[in-house]
């Protein structure tokens, strides 16, 4: 679990973007919140993390979910947006390809309002919870549950031969496991940034970010 204290949308948003970038196809989060809390500017932030103009991302209550495309040269290209608010029950999911949509490895899926579909959420998904801490300030909870953890990995990025983050291995940017050198130091990396061994100071996207030191 990591929690965060967030004091600006901007912040918030650079804490969704930092999470975005070490998920594959297939990640899905449950956006816990009241109205108001934040959760559309985190949608915002992952799509800043993949590679997509977060400015293009909007709530999707009265469409029930939009669709975006990452023109990045790397995977997961895909944001599915998913408004639950206007559900009456689990049964509704039906009218989007709910199954399909779960089966899709090209995306990121993030769900608003998680408690009004109940038991149709995947049992492997990340949780972020929301609360609104008066004005700007926003305390974000993210919590991997069943096999969430072991599944998340960073996306394949288009860049220049760099070092591994956890063992400083040079690692070419075509690697499967890019930009570590292999999936045991991608799980590590994993594991210390849900433990919140990592502190976040500038925008995610900036190249850095993937050696940041730990605290």
């Amino acid at each position: 679990m990591i929690e965060r204290l967030s004091h600006s949308a901007d912040e918030t948003m650079r804490i969704a973007a930092d999470l975005a970038q070490r998920l594959r196809g297939g990640a899905f989060l449950a956006l816990h919140g009241d109205l108001g809390a934040g959760k559309t500017c985190f949608v915002r932030g992952l799509a800043r993390g993949l590679g997509i103009d977060p400015r293009a991302v909007s709530s999707p209550t009265f469409v029930i979910m939009h669709e975006y495309e990452s023109a990045a040269a790397h995977e997961p290209r895909v944001l599915i947006h998913v408004d639950a608010y206007r559900l009456k029950g689990a049964a509704e999911l039906e009218g989007i390809g709910w199954e399909e949509l779960l089966d899709r490895r090209d995306a990121v899926i993030a769900l608003e309002w998680p408690e009004r579909i109940g038991d149709a959420l995947p049992p492997d998904r990340i949780d972020v919870a929301i609360e609104h801490r008066g004005g700007d300030k926003r305390f974000i909870r993210i919590e991997a549950v069943g096999a969430a953890a072991a599944h998340e990995s960073p996306p394949v990025r288009a860049a220049a031969r760099r070092p591994c983050p956890v063992c400083r291995m040079q690692v070419d940017a075509d690697s499967e496991a890019f930009p570590f050198c292999s999936q045991r130091c991608r799980l590590a990396d994993l594991h210390r940034w849900m433990g919140g061994a990592y502190r976040v100071s500038r925008p995610a996207d900036d190249p850095r970010d993937w050696e940041e030191a730990a605290e």
